[in-house]
């Protein structure tokens, strides 16, 4: 059960203490909810809701259940075991792509369910964090999938950390990023630890979305030279999952902004600026350094306008202001690869069209 006395709020029930009779009301319950610090007898009760946005998220996500073992991969094999279709540097692209992405997922498995879920108090959104969990193992056995399918060597792709110092640095970043709440020990109710809290969510929406969009665009640049296919679209359900969870976390962090409005300071939306910023930088480098020289079109200048475009939607999601006002998309036909509008518009928007299992199809 999430509940300690720690994280009780006034009229909460203490179920590690004696019974004592309660006249508080389920409305009360609800109406003195907060994203963090709030009411929380642990029992989840999600009706009526404080939250509504994170039950709509929820759904969505139950409704966008797919499994990779549905992807088709038979045409990868024959491009990958074929001789003359990939370049050597696509390979190399192809597999760096893969070694990080295996390795973040990772990553945000472990964290979700040890650092975040634990200092949410909104029930609705921790249904939201569990749920988010299980997709990020998804694409832990996605990747996986990907290996055994091809027919890669499971050691170089995920030790390629250990052999690329490019690699590894991003890696150490994102851990780094992640660690601000990792201690055991660590409780929001403090302005300092509330401000971390914050901060790492922050971290999030940078992992998921930023530090992703090159894997994705190279997946992607692959398949529209007719490569890899099966792999492409392991990658669009993966991206449309990652874009629901920036758009709850990006929920969370204006949320608590508008429950406790005193953490938003000037020094730190400016540190959370700078955050995006030096996000941008790693990111554009990483892809530089996955592409080399350049391949199929992509060049250094495109790349980083393009991460600089990410960039912009993700400090816009909260309430910041644009640190490239001349960075455009160069790229427009990815909107096809990622349903449309998926990254500039708002999510929610649009609605599910079919909610059989593993559909990529909405409309807005």
């Amino acid at each position: 059960m999430a509940n300690t006395a720690a994280n009780l709020g006034k009229g909460s029930v203490d179920f590690n203490a004696a019974f004592k009779p309660s006249n508080i009301s389920n409305a009360e319950i609800i109406n003195n909810r907060r994203m963090i610090n709030g009411q929380d007898d642990g029992l989840m009760q999600v009706h009526p809701l404080k939250h509504p946005f994170s039950m709509e998220a929820f759904k969505i996500m139950m409704a966008n259940t797919w499994m990779p073992q549905e992807v088709e991969m038979t045409r990868d094999v024959e491009v990958w075991r074929s001789n003359t279709i990939l370049t050597e540097r696509e390979r190399t692209l192809y597999k760096r792509c893969l070694a990080f992405a295996s390795n973040l997922d990772g990553i945000l498995t472990d964290s979700l369910v040890a650092d975040v879920t634990r200092q949410i108090t909104s029930p609705e959104a921790r249904l939201v964090c569990a749920r988010q969990s299980f997709e990020e193992a998804l694409h832990v056995l996605s990747y996986a999938t990907l290996i055994e399918a091809i027919g890669l060597d499971s050691e170089e792709i995920y030790g390629m950390y250990r052999k690329d110092k490019v690699l590894y640095e991003k890696n150490y970043s994102v851990l780094k990023s992640l660690s601000i709440i990792s201690d055991p020990g660590f409780k929001t109710g403090t302005f300092e630890n509330d401000q971390t809290f914050m901060e790492a969510c922050i971290s999030y929406i940078i992992l998921e979305g930023i530090y992703f969009y090159c894997v994705f665009l190279l997946f992607y640049i692959l398949k529209r030279d007719n490569k890899m296919p099966g792999s492409a679209e392991m990658i669009q359900f993966i991206n449309r999952d990652e874009d629901i969870h920036v758009r709850h976390f990006a929920y969370i962090i204006n949320t608590i902004k508008e429950e406790q409005p005193e953490l938003w300071t000037p020094e730190f939306r400016q540190r959370m600026i700078d955050n995006i910023k030096s996000a941008v930088d790693l990111e554009t480098n990483w892809g530089i350094h996955c592409m080399g020289e350049g391949v199929l079109g992509l060049n250094p200048t495109n790349i980083r306008e393009y991460i600089e475009f990410i960039g912009n939607n993700r400090l816009k999601m909260l309430g910041l202001a644009e640190q490239w006002p001349n960075a455009k998309n160069p790229f427009p036909w990815i909107d096809e690869m990622t349903q449309g509008k998926m990254t500039e518009t708002n999510f929610f928007e649009g609605r599910v069209r079919e909610y059989a299992s593993g559909t990529l199809d909405w409309e807005a």
